[in-house]
């Protein structure tokens, strides 16, 4: 906001403060790699898993809930603050291993359900902290629900619903992002309840924009690395004002932005939007 005109505050993060929360290790990464988890607590499954009572209490958990009360405190009235986290999918990923997911959705699902629920739940319990902390926006950000990792028939049978239901549970304006070639689960994205999807330049701005129709409005999805980080400022304001023309409801960046993102860039975008809306 204060460098390159952006019209919202949100708090960097990374896709394992609950992960960790919950026993996961966690490599904390640098400057250019993000926060990775190393090790997965629950590789048994979570039959057993109880909600600890001081969750919000837990490692970084406090840090993200005081970083927005005071970017509420800081930018409320003037921005909305957007506030992101590692949604059931991923989460339940992180917790029992990716690729054990992958193969028990299949032999074993009952264990896949009963993983989503917790993390479900666990996700509801602190979208509610952030809120009251001060979250104007809440993102679920669930790479690992993508369409690249699962089918269309998996997200319909097995994603879907715990996704809603986790809407179901936000008390606040709610943007659901997955990451990848989601083109055909976009529809079933936006029948989830949602009020916006966020979508990355994999995905065809145009066609999302159909399949979603008034479920739901789009955000993205101009490139993060390819454009943002490594392209020039023409070419940021060409790619921003093609994702405009295509349908975008919000331009923003299709995925997280690289930290060494040149700020020139970011201020590429924000004059691309307001010279088409002018």
């Amino acid at each position: 906001y204060e460098l390159a005109g952006l019209e919202t505050a949100r708090i960097p993060f990374g896709l394992t403060v609950l992960a960790e929360a919950l026993g996961a290790e966690v490599n904390m990464g640098t400057v250019d790699r993000q926060p990775s988890v190393r090790s997965h607590p629950y590789s048994n499954g979570l039959s057993k898993f109880k909600m600890p009572e001081n969750l919000l209490e837990l490692k970084r958990i406090p840090a993200v809930l005081k970083a927005t009360r005071l970017l509420k405190e800081r930018v409320g009235g003037k921005l909305p603050v957007i506030v992101g986290f590692e949604g059931p999918v991923t989460l339940a990923g992180h917790l029992l291993g990716i690729e054990r997911m992958a193969v028990w959705i299949r032999k074993k699902p009952e264990e896949v359900k009963k993983a989503f629920e917790v993390t479900t739940e666990v996700n509801a319990r602190y979208a509610e902290a952030l809120v009251k902390a001060g979250a104007d926006v809440i993102v679920p950000c669930d790479p690992s629900a993508s369409s690249d990792l699962f089918s269309p028939r998996d997200f319909e049978a097995m994603i879907r619903p715990f996704l809603a239901r986790l809407a179901e549970e936000i008390r606040a304006v709610k943007v659901l992002h997955i990451c990848g070639r989601v083109t055909p689960i976009v529809k079933a994205m936006a029948e989830t309840g949602y009020d916006s999807l966020s979508i990355e330049e994999k995905v065809n701005m145009k066609e999302a924009k159909q399949l979603a129709g008034d479920l739901a409005t789009l955000v993205g999805n101009v490139s993060p690395a390819k454009t943002l980080l490594s392209g020039t400022p023409q070419q940021v304001k060409e790619e921003s004002i093609q994702a405009i023309k295509d349908g975008a409801d919000a331009l923003a960046p299709g995925c997280g932005l690289a930290p060494r993102t040149p700020i020139a860039n970011l201020k590429a975008m924000v004059e691309a939007a307001l010279e088409y809306e002018s």
